[in-house]
């Protein structure tokens, strides 16, 4: 019999603050987190803006002698992951746990550290390649840290796959839960913005001109990047109840499909995003009429918004189930889908959504449920999708905890 999964904890740190709480009452106040990149010089390409964090020093948080070695977004992840346990008030004894793991999704781990190290290799040789970021060139060296800073000894992966990687991860993590294999997993997304691969984006012209993301916009022309850290800790619901954990909510479905595209472009049709919908419904055995919202992948890139669009209508028919992106508010990255499982467990149990920020001409091409301003939603039963440039789908069914 599978186990039931649910919520347990949250640490997010986002462009609006540390904290799921900054995060979610930003969007649904509509705000965006686009800003000025100021990390490093933007002159000489054609996009300036991504969802930059804000206020974020992980110092206050971690040892700045145990950061001294650790990659931006180890930094980041080792926070979230700080954050996620104290808002879980799970008890790590001073002997670790073997039963709670980590699964980390991510677009950028270990690539500020792997251009630093390359960069010293190739003007001065091996005796000028900086051998102490050499671990840091894992991308699996996020995960791993997290695990070591906080004595935990299940199992331990991380996902690179794009867009994707965060529902990736959280997929992964919650099927080890529903078949017993451990009590708990720490899982999510975390990405940061790294220089070298923002102007090599740039020079393929994926970015929006305009700096502005128009999720399902008829003006939409291209993403902006963005940085967040989303983690969450999933629990076998029985664990869970036993130790008397507050419960956001609870993981129904998932589904996962990969289809053809074009390299590093869309899918070439809106067969796979149904298919992993329906596919996430089938495994909750859940009609589609039983969903509220769904939290969409669409970014203001042409073609993605557009076949997303088509494979709501495929899953929902004629029904106008309301839909939101969270994009236009805080960027594309690996760890969007994390982020917008957060912002629907922290919103839907109000009985709301978000606005699709950017989002204010209707698409003939998308013609699905979308609005300027937040809403009210009929339950608290959500999907939320993320589809990777390469062709990778993956849906996750949720149902956030009712007062």
């Amino acid at each position: 019999m599978l186990q039931r999964v649910v919520i347990t904890g949250i640490g997010c740190i986002s462009s609006f603050g540390i904290g799921q709480r900054a995060l979610a009452d930003a969007l649904l106040a509509g705000l965006s987190g686009i800003r000025p990149i100021t990390a490093f010089d933007t002159s000489t390409c054609r996009s300036h803006c991504a969802a930059t964090l804000d206020g974020f020093d992980p110092t206050a948080f971690i040892s700045p002698l145990k950061l001294r070695r650790v990659d931006a977004v180890g930094r980041l992840a080792l926070v979230c992951a700080r954050l996620l346990l104290d808002d879980s008030a799970l008890a790590i004894g001073a002997g670790g746990s073997d039963d709670l793991g980590v699964a980390l999704g991510t677009l950028t781990a270990g690539m500020d550290s792997t251009i630093e190290y390359l960069q010293g290799l190739n003007r001065f040789g091996p005796a000028g390649a900086p051998a102490l970021l050499f671990s840091n060139t894992v991308s699996n060296a996020s995960a791993s840290l997290c695990a070591i800073e906080h004595r935990l000894r299940g199992p331990n992966v991380t996902f690179n796959q794009r867009e994707a990687s965060s529902l990736a991860a959280i997929a992964y993590a919650s099927g080890l839960i529903r078949d017993g294999r451990v009590a708990a997993m720490i899982s999510g997304g975390a990405d940061r913005l790294e220089e070298t691969f923002f102007k090599a984006q740039d020079r393929f012209g994926p970015f929006a001109r305009d700096e502005i993301s128009r999720p399902f916009d008829r003006h939409r022309r291209g993403f902006v990047p963005g940085e967040v850290g989303a983690l969450l800790l999933f629990e076998a619901a029985d664990v869970a109840a036993a130790r008397g954990a507050r419960v956001y909510g609870e993981l129904l479905g998932i589904g996962m499909t990969a289809s053809r595209s074009e390299l590093n472009g869309w899918p070439i049709d809106a067969s796979g995003t149904a298919r992993a919908m329906q596919m996430a419904l089938d495994d909750a055995e859940l009609p589609a009429s039983a969903v509220d919202a769904v939290f969409a992948a669409a970014n203001g890139s042409k073609r993605l918004d557009t076949l997303e669009a088509a494979a709501i209508r495929t899953v929902f028919g004629s029904r106008d189930v309301p839909v939101v992106s969270l994009k236009g508010a805080i960027g594309e990255s690996g760890a969007a889908g994390a982020a917008a499982l957060v912002v629907a467990l922290l919103t839907m149990v109000d009985g709301m959504v978000p606005p699709t920020v950017g989002f204010s001409t209707p698409d003939p091409e998308c013609l699905v449920s979308v609005s300027r301003e937040a809403r009210p939603v009929a339950g608290p039963t959500f999907l939320v999708n993320a589809v990777a440039s390469g062709g990778t789908s993956y849906s996750l069914l949720a149902r956030a905890a009712t007062p």
